[in-house]
């Protein structure tokens, strides 16, 4: 059964988490980075988005539906990254100019078909940061087709995923504040996550999680 989804921009620790998960959960992991298509196809974007901008999505739209159907068939699974968190790269690019109407309207069609007769994760974890949080942890990683996109597209990317992601914030979700929150490298923080997950699953609701605990949206709203 698919259990955890896990969403945030890039760079928000969406892979860390997974990672952990499956090592101190023996949970199985689904992984978006982890074909040599995906990394031909990303490299060929970033060198010319308006070519390969449909082509790349409409492959990772078709992974994830996969991804997905697959997952539901195994007990205990945990995935990197959602359908909807395809379709706001895809918002984005249209707000960008890098696809052209006719292809969003082609891409929109193949996912709401989709997304229509996939399963649905028992909790959605979503790894909330800023873009200057993202960028230091992309900087890390070092991936060389991520190394010279301009700081103004992740600050789209970061902008867009926010205003999905809160637009219609409703089932079982947790907010990560991932610019508190190190749940990599602080045992503490991770410990924090792991804890707040295992509630989560529980009982469902719209909780979020920063250094001080888990709260309502209402008062991390007026934390923030």
């Amino acid at each position: 059964m698919l259990e955890i989804i896990v969403e945030g921009t890039v760079g928000a620790g969406k892979t860390a988490l997974v990672e952990i998960l499956e090592k101190e959960w023996n949970m199985k992991g689904f992984y978006e980075m982890n074909d040599e298509l995906a990394d031909q196809l990303l490299e060929r974007y970033y060198a010319d988005r308006h070519r390969w901008c449909l082509t790349m999505e409409l492959y990772f739209l078709h992974k994830r539906f996969l991804q997905l159907q697959q997952a539901s068939q195994i007990e205990r699974a945990v995935m990197d990254r959602s359908m909807l968190g395809d379709f706001v790269f895809v918002r984005m690019q249209k707000h960008l100019g890098f696809l052209q109407p006719v292809e969003y309207t082609i891409y929109e069609q193949f996912y709401k078909t989709m997304s229509k007769i996939s399963p649905q994760p028992k909790l959605l974890v979503y790894i909330k940061c800023d873009v200057r949080t993202a960028m230091r942890r992309i900087r890390k990683r070092g991936r060389p087709y991520e190394m010279n996109v301009e700081e103004e597209y992740w600050k789209q990317l970061v902008k867009f995923y926010d205003e999905a992601f809160f637009a219609d914030m409703k089932g079982n979700v947790l907010i990560v504040d991932g610019d508190d929150l190190d749940f990599v490298e602080n045992e503490r923080h991770r410990t924090l996550v792991l804890e707040a997950i295992e509630r989560s699953l529980r009982t469902e609701a719209v909780r979020c999680l920063d250094s001080g605990g888990l709260r309502t949206l209402e008062s991390w709203y007026n934390k923030v």
